[in-house]
């Protein structure tokens, strides 16, 4: 499936125009890291907080696309635009985190399961001194980092690496690239209309799937579909069954 295939672009195109305007690096994931873990649901304290990402009084965009077409990820790579954690004397960073990943065997039946099970994924990372406080909104994520974490140097690098052997552990998945963003507000808020077209596109396709609906007039995902040509294709074929 290409279905993300013109979002992925998009980014990658929104990031190299953001490197000409903020301090940025590229590094490549490992397959082990040298951090200890935690107990999954880690708790960071506020007595114990060093740096706060996404806090709801700063923008905070999280999400991920997927493609079958391998030459658009960059397997390992992982950009930060902005200052990572040890980089500013900040308590609070606006986040920005896309995944973009290179996977197979998506199909209209299990592509909406496939993507929810790479979303929770996040969730399964345990590092020590590193805590989700919170994901209520699908395209937000808040997270808290400790003083002991950053005076041994935790990083983006080192959470994107531990998020990139998280996703490889599944088996459709072959290669991984990330991207943040803390550079300011607005670089992070660019980045809600390309994921908030990823996940209509999502909520379409399962729409199609699981209610059969294929009236578009009363349909809330028109400009979606109307710019997908795979939506499209999946419409009609499950109208002529």
């Amino acid at each position: 499936m290409k279905i993300f295939d013109h979002i992925i672009r998009e980014i990658k195109e929104y990031v190299e125009k953001k490197k000409n305007f903020s301090p940025h690096k590229t590094g490549t994931a490992q397959k082990t890291i040298q951090w200890p873990k935690s107990a999954k649901g880690e708790i960071v304290l506020m007595p114990d907080l060093a740096i706060e990402l996404g806090h709801p009084d700063d923008a905070s965009v999280s999400f991920l696309n997927w493609t079958h077409d391998d030459s658009l990820i960059h397997d390992g790579q992982i950009t930060i635009v902005g200052p990572d954690i040890n980089e500013t004397n900040k308590n609070k960073l606006p986040f920005g985190k896309v995944v973009l990943l290179n996977v197979s065997g998506f199909d209209e039946k299990n592509a909406f399961d496939r993507n929810r099970a790479l979303f929770l994924a996040k969730f399964d990372v345990s590092l020590k001194g590193f805590m989700i406080k919170s994901a209520s909104q699908y395209m937000a994520e808040w997270c808290r980092i400790s003083k002991e974490a950053v005076q041994h140097n935790f990083s983006l690098e080192l959470l994107g690496n531990a998020l990139i052997n998280e996703y490889k552990k599944f088996d459709y998945v072959q290669s991984v690239e990330l991207v943040f963003i803390t550079s300011s507000n607005e670089d992070v808020n660019e980045l809600f209309h390309m994921g908030n077209r990823t996940v209509r596109i999502i909520s379409a396709m399962s729409k199609m799937m699981n209610e059969m609906s294929y009236d578009c007039t009363e349909c809330e995902y028109q400009d979606v579909c109307n710019d997908a040509d795979e939506l499209k294709e999946l419409r009609r074929s499950l109208v002529n069954k």
